[in-house]
């Protein structure tokens, strides 16, 4: 069995507050997004053999799809082994949510090929204390809130098509280490954004989503990393209507009116950020 694992990008991030837990209460609206990993799974006799293409993302069992096996398995009562592959194409520490993706695939596709013995909910209650985004992607949602560590889901039923380029500079960021510092600063207050961004992706209103792109992690990623400033730039000189980090970075995403227009735009993108030099352009919609 295989299974597309899209990626993520957050058009709007609010940072509450700091739990007990040492996580963040936050207030976001995800997107799903045409940049796929893609999962293999299939039974295997002998033991649990977990790989990767990227050599970079941890496969013992105590990674993340190592959790996943090990918990649907405790779950469910089953005790078998799987052999699980993964093409990765998403970036790793890059704010879209990749790891998480492809969690919440290798879930879905081990309940699947076990004849669904999980109803929705047991998912996303495994999903959740995998990674606060696996909900979303298990959702199977084109947009959706999400709420306390992002992992409470709300969908929205929409079926606006956006148009992206996302640019990933040639470095990582630890999430951990973002939410680390945004508590220097002053936490907003939350607005009830969730009517706003529904009239808008209702609505096909894409100028009312583009001036009103937040997050509040941004200026705490530019002021460690003010490289990016070129990316926001170029990314508004290249036609994007709006411009913003996704989750803790360091992906910038723009939005465009129409996907000859992203397309057109990031080939030029990829003559000034070259896949040679580390850099990598994406033109992607919504999925």
């Amino acid at each position: 069995m295989i299974i597309n694992a899209p990626a993520k990008i957050n058009l709007y991030l609010k940072v509450l507050s700091k739990r007990d837990d040492g996580f963040h209460q936050i207030e976001t609206l995800f997107e799903r997004v045409s940049l796929f990993d893609r999962i293999s799974v299939e039974p295997s006799e002998r033991s649990t053999q977990i790989t990767c293409d990227n050599s970079s993302v941890p496969t013992d069992e105590n990674s993340l799809l190592g959790k996943v096996v090990r918990d649907f398995m405790d779950k469910t009562g089953i005790k078998k082994h799987f052999k699980v592959s993964v093409e990765k194409h998403i970036p790793i520490s890059a704010g879209l949510g990749g790891g998480s993706s492809d969690a919440a695939a290798l879930l879905k596709g081990l309940n699947e090929l076990e004849g669904h013995p999980l109803e929705e909910d047991n998912l996303t209650e495994i999903g959740g204390k995998i990674g606060s985004d696996v909900p979303f992607f298990l959702s199977n949602s084109s947009f959706a809130y999400g709420k306390e560590r992002g992992e409470r889901i709300t969908r929205v039923d929409s079926r606006l098509n956006l148009h992206h380029i996302l640019i990933n500079p040639p470095f990582e960021i630890s999430t951990k280490d973002v939410y680390g510092r945004v508590s220097a600063f002053s936490l907003t207050k939350s607005r009830p954004v969730d009517k706003m961004f529904t009239s808008f992706l209702n609505n096909n209103n894409i100028k009312g989503i583009t001036e009103n792109l937040h997050n509040d992690l941004q200026h705490v990623v530019l002021r460690d990393f003010p490289r990016l400033e070129k990316v926001f730039s170029e990314l508004r000189k290249a036609g994007a209507e709006g411009v913003l980090l996704s989750g803790s970075g360091p992906t910038v995403f723009g939005i465009f009116t129409s996907g000859t227009t992203a397309i057109e735009a990031g080939k030029e993108l990829e003559k000034i950020f070259p896949e040679g030099e580390g850099w990598k352009v994406f033109v992607v919609k919504t999925c």
